[in-house]
């Protein structure tokens, strides 16, 4: 068996970076940007006021001021500032040369006509100036970060209104497994459904991959080898739940093999998760996912997620915690790193939930995150700090 760091090392070195395309910005949420991007303006573009108020002279508060010109936002300036004057300005504005500060609204009292009177002590500048967050040339995003709601306001701001983005690895997900059937047929006898195909389509999915479900392939050589390849074809990872063992109707390890693919990866020092195969063709790749479900789960979170994020050109850097865990656990044997699901119990302790095994699909469903046993640690005390992998 091959330890988890291992098996993960072998697998990210076997990913290629995959192309790249430019997208509508309404489309690139999700998406890994592959180009710095950087300021083409000044921001602000000008002296900008940060309030309503009256841009004027420090000097000149002592005595009432003419307002020689109203400035809404949006509008610049067509008069500069001079002795005895000011200019009403609005929030966002250009700031009229001349004026050192903006006194506010609530500080100004009228006189009679166009004269006011600052009532206020002391007033803050009340301006942004020019190119104070970020000068035209700088530097705005990094290549590698994953766009999300608050990076596509600042794409927009710099006029980048179709960014250059890593291509979506194609995932094609398939389960095998004569037990399965659709989610929508009452399961008779020893039948189950298909709930892994769902599992790991969503979790391929969150990585920013375009997935394809092929649905259930029977445990039958032939057919499982027609649709093994056309998602081969069709896709840069195929991702095959079941028949990944030593069993009669495991049929996965040896399609893969009958392929020519290298295989990398059989047997990971993981529990639930241990059967899983890796294999690699040119800018191909194949994972053999375990047909039990917390398997399959952990497996997509630990090997599949890093790999598709790699190919897009990013790492994979789930939330880490190092947390006491509420009550004392043992177990044995211990030969393998041990992952099973927890809560957080809002005390900053986290507390084990009931789980049954690879098989207790409920068991995530209450879950905040993963916990960990090394390998060959065979008890936790109470209190004793766990590594806690976030899930929600």
């Amino acid at each position: 068996m091959i330890p988890y760091e291992e098996a993960l090392a072998r697998i990210l070195d076997a990913a290629w970076a995959l192309s790249t395309e430019a997208v509508a910005i309404a489309a690139a949420q999700g998406r890994v940007l592959a180009v710095p991007l950087c300021a083409d303006v000044d921001m602000p573009p000008f002296d900008k006021s940060s309030m309503d108020g009256y841009a004027c002279r420090r000097a000149d508060l002592d005595a009432p001021l003419a307002v020689i010109e109203h400035v809404p936002a949006g509008k610049m300036p067509s008069k500069r500032i001079g002795p005895g004057q000011c200019a009403k300005v609005m929030t966002g504005a250009p700031v009229p040369e001349g004026a050192d500060c903006v006194i506010i609204v609530e500080e100004v009292e009228s006189i009679a006509g166009d004269l006011v009177r600052f009532t206020g002590q002391a007033p803050k500048p009340n301006i942004v100036p020019q190119g104070s967050d970020l000068r035209a040339g700088g530097r705005v995003l990094d290549a590698g970060i994953r766009l999300h709601a608050q990076h596509l306001p600042i794409l927009a701001a710099v006029g980048c209104a179709s960014p250059r983005v890593a291509l979506r690895p194609r995932v094609g997900v398939m389960s095998t497994g004569d037990e399965l059937v659709p989610i929508e047929e009452q399961p008779s006898g020893a039948q189950i459904r298909n709930s892994n195909s769902i599992q790991i389509a969503a979790q391929a999915r969150d990585a920013g991959a375009c997935v394809t479900n092929y649905g259930i392939v029977p445990d039958d050589l032939d057919i499982q080898t027609a649709a093994f390849e056309r998602a081969f074809v069709e896709n840069d990872v195929v991702l095959s739940t079941g028949g990944v063992s030593m069993g009669d109707y495991d049929l996965m390890p040896g399609i893969i093999a009958a392929h020519g693919l290298e295989v990398r990866l059989r047997k990971i020092a993981i529990q639930p998760g241990k059967p899983m195969v890796f294999a690699v063709g040119e800018r191909k790749a194949v994972f053999g996912l375990s047909g039990n479900p917390v398997s399959s789960f952990l497996q997509m979170e630990l090997f599949v997620k890093p790999f598709l994020a790699r190919l897009q050109g990013i790492a994979h850097v789930p939330p880490l915690l190092h947390l006491p865990i509420d009550r004392s656990m043992s177990r044995k044997p211990a030969e393998r790193m041990l992952w099973f699901p927890v809560s957080l119990n809002g005390e900053g302790r986290v507390a084990p939930l009931p789980f049954h095994g690879s098989a207790h699909i409920f068991a995530l469903a209450q879950a905040d995150g993963l916990a960990a046993y090394r390998i060959g640690v065979y008890a936790l005390a109470q209190d004793e700090t766990v590594p806690v992998r976030l899930i929600r």
